[in-house]
């Protein structure tokens, strides 16, 4: 048991458990077992999703898992052609080398599309199916063009996956790998907007199908009009989940017809039943297209998600249509003309077309005016020459879910922070399995903003080791002791880190600014050519491609002056005008230390008073100060040159009997203190004749002189 346990805190389940798909629909947990023997396996658990079904096999170790990956991939299973991966692999975006094609058939098999794809010429790496659609992977660094010549030749319906419906896409892989993770959950589309304010309305409306637990609702635009609203509702039981899903589809809430789905959360048409319609407004809705097309036929869906100015409707036969392809116009009311109406097209919606446009510039409409260029730079001017007042650094490696108020707490360590800023750059943040994301951060002086640089540089912080760095003035690598890596495996600066550590000496930095780019700056020129080397033996990465930097490269991401920072920051400036102006803090009531004399401006460069306790140069003041303070002290102790005397006498409160306590020379107590050197003796007489006195206890203060 014990030993168990502690395999279970040395490798997680889901570092040795296998995703194992495209298997048959009787497939049994013994023939699979069967499989992999040889490899140790502990646990295997069986999905069933539509005509699709896949295995999550547990091993002994993270070795095993990955031994028996190595073997099994791509080998075939009763004339199937296995698919695998590790469980733990997050499919956040689909390969470059990916196309896609519309599958015809409904009972074609993943190896008769492999087939077919190689008759056609074309060498596939690996195949899936999720119908109507099916993925076809090549060989990295292809050249897609012939081979969609080829393809279409051979009369498929064949796309170039990049930048296709990239979103729509991303749902259909995770909905075909990974059907086996909550399956207690209904994605809802196209919510009203009232669910992302009031969640418990939300679950009101669909707490028919079951016991919900949890409920997430969110918006994509700010745009009410155009708002892409989406929920996630989780239910006690994958069955209250498959009720709830045939309840809520289609229900019209507030003027918003509900897609309810699950297992996913991409709507997959027909392309024997469905059409396409362009040239929309972009107030358009869901619904109105909806109630436009109805007249052609009963309608499955409509979906206006992801599409620009299109929308695609989803018929329930082919014959609705054929006659929607008649359409010619799409109502566009005025408020001269309620019965105005604008061309539109309408087409077959017969594969995988590019309904998400590249973002271009918009045609200026006739009356309107450019804005001019040279507004545009005063602006951004404008905001550039207000931070001149403060001091930045750039942050770099942050942790994509850190709150930003704790990277604050953490960062005021050395002094005050005006505001910080995260700037959005959509490459670096998908450059690592799990996200990144980079801050600028304004100090409120100099001081602060070295220290910070100082002290943070190269720091942990969430698990991941920070960059931090200053904004201005150039930050280049070291061009000869700088590498440029391609082709590398898909992991973080920090994994990289430790996987290039034990092979070389000492790393400066390793910044990726691209998922497959990757600098790396050594401090040996001998490691450079060392790494530069892939057939050395124990290489770290022995498939990559190594290239000596040529030109110098920034360590930053961004400048100060970049437009994409200064655009952001005009943006939160117009909400908030007052953001950026000099705050100038009031004086202490009473100044800490606005105060002068001898010893005060010793040392080098002097003292300088600073009523800012944050400041580090304050606080070495004081201890020098203090220091000074008690040299000068000692050294008059010592020359028997002290200023220093006793407490002023307490009138007519020792009057103890005779001459306080009953002992005349005790009110000499106070007096002699300072007559260790011998002289103070011939005085003592003198005061036994004070000694009624209460007033003169200790009033011999020139003792020994």
């Amino acid at each position: 048991m014990l030993q168990r346990r502690f395999l279970f805190l040395l490798f997680p389940e889901h570092q040795r458990k296998i995703n194992v798909a495209n298997l048959p629909w009787d497939v049994t947990e013994q023939q699979l077992r069967d499989l992999f023997s040889g490899h140790e396996v502990e646990k295997v658990e069986i999905y069933h999703y539509r005509k699709y079904t896949l295995a999550l096999v547990l091993f002994k170790d993270k070795d095993t898992a990955a031994a028996a990956l190595a073997e099994k991939e791509n080998s075939m299973f009763r004339d199937r052609r296995l698919r695998m991966h590790m469980e733990f692999t997050s499919i956040r975006h689909i390969k470059r080398e990916v196309i896609v094609t519309v599958v015809e058939d409904e009972n074609m098999t993943e190896e008769q599309l492999w087939d077919k794809v190689k008759a056609a010429g074309v060498e596939p790496t690996s195949v899936l199916i999720f119908y109507p659609l099916g993925y076809v992977t090549l060989e990295k660094e292809c050249d897609k063009a012939p081979i969609l010549e080829k393809l279409k030749a051979a009369g498929f319906n064949a796309h170039d996956l990049n930048q296709r419906d990239q979103n729509q896409h991303l749902d259909i892989w995770r909905a075909a790998k990974l059907f086996f993770r909550n399956r207690n959950r209904v994605q809802l589309l196209n919510i009203p907007n009232k669910w992302i304010e009031d969640k418990e309305e939300m679950k009101k409306q669909c707490a028919e199908g079951g016991t919900i637990t949890e409920a997430v609702s969110n918006n994509v635009t700010q745009n009410p009009q155009m708002a892409s609203n989406y929920a996630r509702i989780f239910y006690e039981t994958e069955e209250q989940a498959v009720k709830a899903a045939k309840a809520l589809n289609g229900r019209v809430v507030d003027g918003k017809r509900i897609h309810a789905l699950h297992l996913g959360s991409a709507l997959m048409p027909n392309y024997k039943t469905s059409v396409y319609v362009t040239s929309l407004d972009k107030g358009v809705t869901e619904e109105q297209v909806y109630d436009h097309f109805k007249q052609f036929g009963e309608i499955e869906f409509t979906n206006r998600r992801n599409c620009g100015d299109a929308a695609i409707i989803c018929y329930k036969n082919a014959a609705s249509a054929e006659k929607a392809l008649a359409c010619t116009t799409f109502p566009a009311p005025t408020e001269e003309n309620k019965d105005a109406t604008k061309e539109v097209v309408v087409k077959k919606y017969d594969g995988p077309l590019v309904l998400r446009p590249v973002a271009l510039k918009r045609k200026l409409k006739a009356g309107e005016e450019e804005k001019d260029q040279a507004e545009k730079t005063k602006e951004q001017q404008s905001v550039l020459g207000k931070l001149k007042a403060y001091h930045p650094i750039f942050v770099g490696n942050v942790p994509l879910n850190c709150p930003p108020l704790e990277l604050k707490h953490y960062f005021a360590q050395h002094g005050p922070i005006k505001f910080m800023f995260s700037p959005q750059i959509l490459a670096y943040r998908n450059s690592a399995p799990h996200p990144v994301k980079t801050f600028i951060i304004y100090y409120m002086n100099r001081p602060s903003q070295q220290n910070a640089v100082r002290f943070f540089d190269h720091k942990f912080f969430g698990g991941h080791r920070l960059h931090v760095l200053p904004l201005r003035g150039t930050q280049n690598m070291d061009v000869k002791k700088t590498i440029k890596m391609t082709k590398i495996p898909f992991m973080s600066e920090d994994a990289l880190f430790k996987k290039i550590k034990p092979f070389v000496g000492k790393i400066n930095r390793i910044v990726k600014k691209s998922r497959l780019i990757a600098y790396i700056e050594l401090e040996d020129s001998a490691d450079v050519e060392k790494m530069m080397n892939v057939e050395t033996p124990d290489h770290p990465l022995p498939k990559g491609k190594m290239e000596q930097l040529k030109t110098p490269i920034s360590a930053r991401l961004y400048n100060e002056d970049d437009v994409r920072v200064l655009n952001g920051i005009a943006k939160i400036v117009a909400k908030n005008p007052d953001m950026l102006k000099k705050n100038i803090q009031p004086p202490n009531k009473r100044p800490r230390m606005e105060f002068g004399g001898p010893g005060f401006n010793q040392g080098p460069g002097g003292f300088v008073p600073n009523n800012n306790m944050n400041n580090p140069n304050a606080i070495q003041d004081l201890l020098r100060l203090a220091f000074m303070s008690g040299k000068n002290v000692g050294e008059s102790l010592a020359s028997n040159q002290s200023s220093f005397g006793p407490d002023p006498p307490v009138a007519n409160s020792n009057n103890f009997g005779d001459g306080g306590f009953g002992n005349r020379n005790r009110n000499n107590q106070g007096g002699n203190q300072g007559n260790f050197r011998g002289q103070g003796r011939m005085n003592m007489n003198q005061n036994q004749n004070r000694g009624n006195n209460a007033n003169n206890f200790g009033g011999n203060t020139n003792a020994g002189g």
